[in-house]
């Protein structure tokens, strides 16, 4: 009995110490800001992540899904894709059955890397963020302890059928030790140009990892972000050793909450977003430290639509300063529907473009539906993204399928590359992204900045996409917009006043400053000086704008953006889907203000229809401004478009050449001078797509 009893000590002791470690540092890292070169070649890429072994396992696949699979990796197929005109395929590196249980499909993503690059283009290496536990914990018997739990210890599966795939918290040193091999593999053995991150996010509340690197890392985050004085204020004591993460107690979610004010939870959702940033920061460095032109790209999910940082721990203005390019699968397909709506990705287009990265998206024929064909998908991306069409098609015995119209978009993609790269988007107004507002008060905060963007969208004014850290570049732009941004730390009160005082505009609407960053109550606007008044009116007293000067700028108040739906009940875990944006009624009123505060300046003005989008950039090596133009209702083509574009002083449109896919039109258009140093041009015709490069002189 004796031996036991010292047994057990040795034991308690030995797990004592264990529970002792270090927890995995959540600190920001320094972004790399030498980013692979290749990149600005203009991306076109095809997609084949699902290995032979996962498809089997999965069921349901061909009689001849080997066959298939084998013609998929075959040099064939690579030069069958290149006549198509992509240059990028995405094939699985690993997807979490094992190194050696996958070596079959590993051995064939080399081949295959050997064929692409025999012929000139890339391929990158799939990883998910799962553990396929049947043959992947004889490989690796720690990986038992990688499991994410949820707040009851039990293990999470990828869903409810695929049960044969747990969850792996990243937050688990050994795990990302055993990631760390897999990328060497796939950078230094196989060669490949990119890492694709799948999963770059934390499942969703109530579901979010709680295994005891989780607890430990997330006290550690506290106690880096907070002394005992700030403790205390945050929570009404200054101890730590009996915090955890919030418990739910709920299977299908948070129940019962409209807005988070508690500070635990808050906290919880900004750990969990700073945990999935510094992972994909780690990658990066990793993968740099390897080879610098390798590129890292990650797939969060992104989806404006949500309010995916209390949802899945992710805050695009933090997790977006690190790799190269992410992926959106989010249902807005390009489209103009029936009742009047006009449905985009333009948001996160510009969400991504305002942080110097890239979109992946699905724009090939077989991921849309009849109101959106392959090649209004791939205007929009021609459009809007950075040199990338995305993922134009599934890799099949023919390559990929593309429509005749698709070929004829990346073939005037290719032939343009020149006019369209390294570019940078010219915005008289930016669209403030709260992470405090949006991620804790959705129902108001999400739905009105949704709806201002939509009014910004289809009354065709530029703009850009911002998050808390753009605060401090603000003199980018000519106005602000606070669409019902209600929680806004002193410091960003200062900078937004600042920035009004020099000239800037600034338009708000609704509770915008009516909340510090903990969401703890102001007496007034934060920003009252600015506003002309103290609080927001009574609920039923009219949504007349208010106009006031404060030093040298602009600045219109709006009591509320007055949807034109009722939009979903409230709830922490929201979604505003495409079928709420109608323009509000006051819509009018919102682009009025913008131009007002603009001084009635805007860079561009186009007469067209609501379902006609616009985006201004321009190339820094040129001085050329490109004048892109998307119709988003292809049955109904427009002619005699007329364009007014202000250039920034000092210059003058000197030519305007126009060119388009449809039907491979290129002509120079007749441009007249107005008054102040404004230039008018019309356009001819729109079918789909156009692309106008304006090229401008001093004068």
């Amino acid at each position: 009995m004796r031996f036991y009893a010292v047994l057990l000590c040795v034991i308690l002791a030995l797990l004592d110490i264990a529970c002792r470690k270090p927890a995995p540092s959540v600190a920001p890292l320094e972004p790399i800001r030498e980013r692979p070169k290749w990149l600005k070649d203009g991306i076109v890429m095809v997609g084949n992540w699902e290995p032979l072994i996962f498809r089997e396992r999965r069921g349901g696949q061909a009689t001849e899904e080997r066959k298939l699979w084998e013609i998929e990796h075959s040099e064939q197929t690579v030069m069958k894709l290149k006549a198509l005109g992509v240059n990028l395929i995405i094939p699985s590196l690993h997807k979490g059955f094992g190194l050696q249980a996958e070596a079959e499909d590993i051995a064939a993503t080399g081949r295959l890397a050997g064929f692409a690059h025999k012929h000139g283009m890339r391929v990158g290496g799939y990883i998910g963020a799962t553990m396929a536990y049947e043959t992947f914990f004889s490989e690796e018997p720690r990986a038992r302890n990688w499991i994410q739990v949820n707040e009851f210890g039990r293990p999470m599966y990828y869903n409810s059928e695929q049960t044969f795939r747990y969850l792996a918290c990243r937050n688990n040193p050994g795990y990302m030790e055993f990631l760390k091999k897999v990328m060497r593999l796939g950078v230094q053995d196989l060669g490949l140009d990119l890492i694709h991150f799948d999963q770059m996010e934390m499942w969703g509340e109530p579901r979010s990892c709680r295994c005891e690197y989780c607890k430990r890392a997330f006290r550690a985050f506290l106690r880096a972000n907070y002394g005992d004085p700030q403790l205390a204020a945050r929570f009404g004591f200054s101890r730590l050793d009996s915090m955890a993460p919030p418990p739910f107690n709920a299977v299908s979610g948070p129940i019962g909450m409209e807005e988070l004010v508690n500070p635990l939870m808050q906290e919880w959702a900004r750990f969990r977003a700073a945990s999935v940033t510094r992972h994909y920061a780690e990658f990066d460095h990793y993968i740099h430290s390897l080879n610098p032109e390798v590129a890292l790209e990650g797939n969060p999910n992104l989806n404006f639509s949500q309010n995916k940082g209390w949802r899945d721990g992710v805050d695009y203005g933090a997790l977006l300063a690190h790799g190269d390019v992410v992926w959106s699968e989010e249902p807005n397909f390009a489209e103009w529907t029936a009742d009047g709506r006009l449905v985009t990705k333009i948001r996160s287009f510009k969400a991504v473009r305002s942080m110097g990265k890239s979109l992946f998206l699905y724009t090939g024929p077989g991921y849309t539906h009849p109101q959106s064909p392959s090649h209004l998908l791939l205007a929009e991306a021609m459009a809007y993204n950075d040199m990338n069409l995305g993922d134009v098609g599934a890799v099949n015995s023919d390559g990929t399928t593309l429509t005749p119209e698709a070929r004829d978009y990346i073939d005037f993609f290719h032939r343009h590359k020149r006019d369209l790269v390294d570019t940078t988007v010219v915005a008289d107004a930016a669209v403030l992204h709260s992470f405090a507002s949006v991620e804790f008060n959705p129902a108001v905060s999400l739905v009105a900045k949704t709806l201002a963007e939509q009014v910004l969208i289809q009354s065709r004014i530029p703009f850009a996409m911002i998050f808390d850290r753009h605060l401090d570049q603000l003199d980018k732009y000519k106005v602000l917009v606070l669409a019902d941004q209600d929680a806004l730390s002193d410091a960003q009160c200062s900078r937004i006043r600042a920035f009004v005082a020099a000239g800037g505009g600034l338009v708000a609407t609704g509770t915008s400053s009516m909340r510090t960053e903990w969401r703890l109550h102001r007496s007034k606007f934060g920003l009252a000086d600015l506003f002309g008044i103290s609080e927001p009116p009574a609920a039923d007293a009219p949504a007349k704008p208010l106009r006031n000067q404060y030093g040298k700028g602009r600045v219109v108040y709006i009591p509320r953006i007055e949807p034109s739906i009722e939009p979903p009940d409230p709830a922490m875990s929201f979604t505003f889907p495409n079928a709420y944006w109608t323009l509000p009624r006051n819509h009018r009123d919102l682009a009025e203000a913008v131009a007002w505060a603009a001084g009635g300046d805007l860079s561009v003005r186009v007469e067209a229809p609501e379902f006609v989008t616009i985006e201004l950039a321009e190339q820094k090596a040129t001085g050329t401004w490109l004048l892109h133009l998307v119709n988003y209702n292809p049955p109904r083509p427009q002619s005699n478009l007329r364009a007014r574009v202000r250039p920034p002083a000092g210059f003058a449109v000197k030519q305007a050449k126009l060119a388009s896919p449809d039907g491979n039109v290129e002509q120079t258009v007749a441009v007249s001078a107005a008054a102040g140093g404004s230039a008018t041009f019309t356009i001819p015709k729109l079918n789909v797509y156009d692309l106008v490069l304006l090229s401008l002189e001093k004068r």
